[in-house]
Formats: structure tokens, C-alpha cells, sequence
């Protein structure tokens, strides 16, 4: 006798406290575990020509390895506990996250954002730039979870 299995149904909120905690979990992995040393030194650069296009290539081979390790925790989590959010709205988080990281991860955009509103005397102590960019990512991967969750 064949069981009818129905797909699961989650409410938003459900998919987006799994998106979320998905996304945030997606850095320690990709920032501590797969990110090269090159690409932690490197990723920051600019200046003139040559360390600009050095620190974008750094930048961009972390940001394209740490989208790679995000989704496929988002399309694993998804598809495991049968979240029902849709590619659309899965590829529509991976992209806010992908360009909000790289814009962080580049650090002097992040340092010239910090002196527009104010905040440069703290990104510049002992801990700011780093609570600022963590603030920063948690943020924005809170949109990206909320796009994955409502994007149909």
C-alpha cells in the first residue's frame, strides 16, 4: 500500500527563521574555514590601479566561494525541511547577500560609510570595524531571508 506523503507546508515565519539562521551560519564556514589567507590579506586593497584590480579578484574569489557554501545551505535547508520558498526568492537572497558582502569585504567602502554617518572614530578603535561589519552583514542577511521568504 503506498503512503500519500503531502508536502509540508511552513508558515513565512517559519521559512524565514530557517533562511536566517542558514545565512548567519553560512559565514563561519566560508569566512573561517574556506576563505584562502590571500583573500583575507588581499580582498581589501586599493589604491592605485593595480591594487584595486588585485584586492577586487581577492574579493570576489571569497565572495564567490562564500555564496557557493550560503546556498547551498539555503537550497539544502529548503529542500530538506521542504520550506517551500521558491529559486526565485532563493537566488534573490543569495544576490543581496553576494553584493552586500562583497561591499563590506572591499573594507574602505564600509570605512567611508562609517565617516558619512558619523561612525569613523568608532570603525577606527580597537573592535569598531569589525562590529560594524559584522552589524553590517547580520543586516543585510536578515533581508536576504526575508527576500528568500517572500519572493514567489
Amino acid at each position: 500500500m503506498a503512503v500519500n506523503v503531502a508536502r509540508a507546508t511552513t508558515s513565512a515565519g517559519a521559512r524565514f527563521a530557517a533562511s536566517y539562521v542558514t545565512l548567519i551560519a553560512a559565514p563561519e564556514s566560508a569566512d573561517y574555514w574556506a576563505q584562502t589567507r590571500y583573500q583575507a590579506a588581499n580582498k581589501g586593497r586599493h589604491g592605485n590601479v593595480h591594487e584595486d584590480a588585485a584586492g577586487r579578484r581577492a574579493c570576489l574569489a571569497h565572495v564567490a566561494t562564500y555564496t557557493a557554501i550560503s546556498s547551498a545551505g539555503v537550497f539544502g535547508v529548503n529542500s530538506g525541511l521542504k520550506l517551500g520558498a521558491t529559486w526565485r526568492g532563493m537566488l534573490t537572497g543569495q544576490l543581496i547577500s553576494f553584493a552586500s558582502h562583497y561591499f563590506a569585504d572591499r573594507r574602505y567602502p564600509l570605512r567611508e560609510l562609517a565617516a558619512r554617518t558619523g561612525r569613523l572614530e568608532f570603525h577606527d578603535t580597537t573592535t569598531g570595524h569589525a562590529s560594524l561589519d559584522q552589524s553590517w552583514h547580520r543586516s543585510w542577511l536578515a533581508l536576504a531571508a526575508l527576500a528568500t521568504t517572500v519572493i514567489g
